[in-house]
């Protein structure tokens, strides 16, 4: 009579034998990427989540740019300034990454910096900023203007923390909010990814694609 020990390694060893078993195994090591490509389930569209009111701003260059540049194309925001010394090198650093990532859909992506601080940030300061991080000027817009109507953008239509840079004692005690915004062509609000998850790049590039697919299969 065989022994239930060696039915089981029976078992396995036909099972070893099926590419189904290694597709199971690799699946669970990558943390299931390979069973969901495999199984070709496709995630649904990000939400939409507000919608981005109309602005009008000046970028790095000296140049109006806002809402009716950005109607019709997908784009990235973020929210800096630049004596910040904590988070908005990390921040325009992933924005960059961004950057270089989707360099070749720049005609249809567009990556937008708002400095929380635009007072002290006119465009020749943000100019000199953003060659730190390389930013392209047709494709990655540093903005600044009234505080009120910086404000109106990224508190009341993006509902992201602005603090006063007036009340700050030191620069650094600047408060604002950490996260990338995705916004689709109709300025409707997709998404947002927290600076320090170190997969927020991975995981709004995945979304900008279903942004672009679900725009592409509206037609």
């Amino acid at each position: 009579m065989t022994s239930p020990a060696k039915t089981n390694e029976s078992f396995i060893a036909h099972q070893m034998g099926k590419p189904v078993f290694w597709l199971l195994i690799v699946g669970i090591i990558f943390g299931g990427t390979v069973l969901r490509a495999v199984t070709n389930t496709v995630p649904d569209p990000p939400p939409k989540l507000g919608q981005v009111p109309e602005f009008s701003l000046t970028d790095q260059a000296g140049e109006t740019y806002g809402s009716s540049d950005l109607l019709g194309k997908i784009w990235v925001a973020n929210f800096i300034f630049t004596r910040c010394t904590t988070v908005c090198p990390i921040f325009s650093g992933k924005m960059a990454e961004l950057q270089k990532r989707t360099n070749k859909a720049s005609a249809g992506l567009q990556l937008v910096s708002f400095s929380v601080d635009p007072d002290y940030d006119t465009p020749e300061v943000l100019a000199e900023y953003s060659k730190k991080f390389s930013a392209n000027p047709w494709y990655w817009h540093f903005l600044t203007g009234p505080t009120k109507n910086v404000r109106a953008v990224v508190v009341e239509g993006m509902k992201t923390l602005m603090g006063d840079a007036e009340e700050a004692e030191t620069p650094d005690d600047l408060m604002h909010g950490s996260h990338f915004v995705l916004i689709d062509p109709d300025l409707h609000i997709r998404g947002y990814y927290q600076v320090d998850d170190e997969k927020t790049v991975d995981r709004l590039l995945l979304d900008i694609q279903m942004v672009i697919n679900e725009k592409h299969g509206a037609k």
